[in-house]
């Protein structure tokens, strides 16, 4: 039995969702397997362990500082791994969660860990950075245009989205994640509004694209073979595009597996291009591409290196659609991070002499 650090909370704007996402992990991970540690990740940054592992049949605590006394990250990371923690479970997303920050900080410490390493991490949490690697690739996305944020002169950016993709436009942070910092704009007066709210070094403004919208996970680390799960169609009820309120409200959308509009041929195509994005980017663990199947075919809005993981996540469902539980999801991922940690310390050279 391995003792692993889950982890739930953030800094990011994604918070109230990662704490979904760990206490979801907390509930349904194999306890003959597993020995879980619950992590709380403050607002502040502060990290919060509890004191001991979870036993079996132990309901999981509330996730919140009353976990344990607050230590910087390190301090944190340092203690459980005294402990014995030898694998940790970041069920985070969005800044500081997602975007290579942690993962660097648990590469630093030779800790095997879910999801991707800290390049692919940082590429897969940057839109423009991701949108480069892809279209590197020949992946096919919507046309687009980026320039300054912070500080940037937004009468002369509205006359750059104008003059190159026209309006309306999808407005996006460059790094953002569950639709927050992403904002549809019919007008140059909206595009106005976004460039005084928002905040970040750069944005990135897409053109909409006419069509279906899709989401495909892949399982496995790069240079394995991997598995794409069915993909799951996604039609917003409350709202014209998948916002937040359509991703996390009850009732908020309907998603369907298979896709509506997808016959076997469709979704095959639609899984390939996902492994593409996945190869692309040396995803390992798990990675969910977000597409629009228009009548051109398939176009990548993004890829996502640490999907949701709470009761209305699509990465879940579209595992239980291929015959997956969500504790033997929770199983593959774990062994997928010891897996890559076993490579890497055979390939990694010694140079201490």
């Amino acid at each position: 039995m391995l003792d692993v650090a889950v982890l739930g909370g953030g800094r990011s704007a994604e918070h109230d969702v990662s704490l979904r996402s760990c206490a979801a992990v907390l509930r349904a991970i194999d306890r003959t397997r597993w020995r879980p540690w619950p992590v709380f990740l403050a607002r502040d940054g502060a990290w919060h362990a509890a004191p001991t592992p979870l036993g079996p049949g132990a309901p999981p605590p509330a996730l919140a500082a009353s976990l344990g006394a607050p230590r910087r990250p390190g301090a944190a990371l340092a203690a459980l791994v005294d402990a014995g923690v030898r694998v940790v479970f970041p069920a985070l997303h969005g800044r500081a969660g997602e975007d290579g920050t942690l993962q660097g900080m648990l590469e630093l410490h030779d800790l095997a860990f879910v999801g991707s390493g800290t390049a692919a991490s940082a590429v897969g949490m940057d839109k423009l950075r991701t949108r480069e690697c892809l279209t590197a690739h020949g992946v096919p996305m919507a046309a687009s245009v980026h320039g300054p944020l912070d500080g940037a002169d937004s009468a002369r950016e509205v006359e750059r989205i104008e003059r190159t993709i026209g309006l309306p436009c999808f407005l996006k942070t460059d790094l953002s994640g569950s639709s927050f910092g992403v904002v549809r704009c019919e007008d140059a007066a909206a595009v106005r509004a976004f460039f005084a709210k928002e905040r970040g070094r750069r944005y990135v403004a897409e053109r909409p694209l006419r069509g279906e919208e899709i989401s495909v996970p892949v399982l496995g680390n790069s240079g394995e073979p991997l598995e794409p799960l069915p993909p799951v169609g996604i039609y917003p009820r409350v709202a014209e595009w998948f916002t937040p309120d359509a991703k996390y409200q009850d009732g908020g959308a309907q998603e369907i597996i298979p896709p509506r509009g997808l016959d076997a041929l469709g979704v095959g195509e639609v899984q390939a291009l996902a492994v593409r994005c996945h190869e692309a980017l040396g995803c390992d663990g798990v990675s969910r591409t977000d597409m629009i199947v228009t009548v051109d075919g398939p176009r990548v809005l993004e890829v996502n290196t640490l999907p949701g993981l709470t009761e209305a996540s699509l990465l879940p469902k579209c595992a239980a659609a291929a015959g997956i539980s969500f504790q033997a999801l929770l199983d593959r991922l774990l062994d997928a991070a010891l897996r890559r940690s076993r490579q890497t310390s055979r390939t990694t050279p010694d140079r201490s002499s």
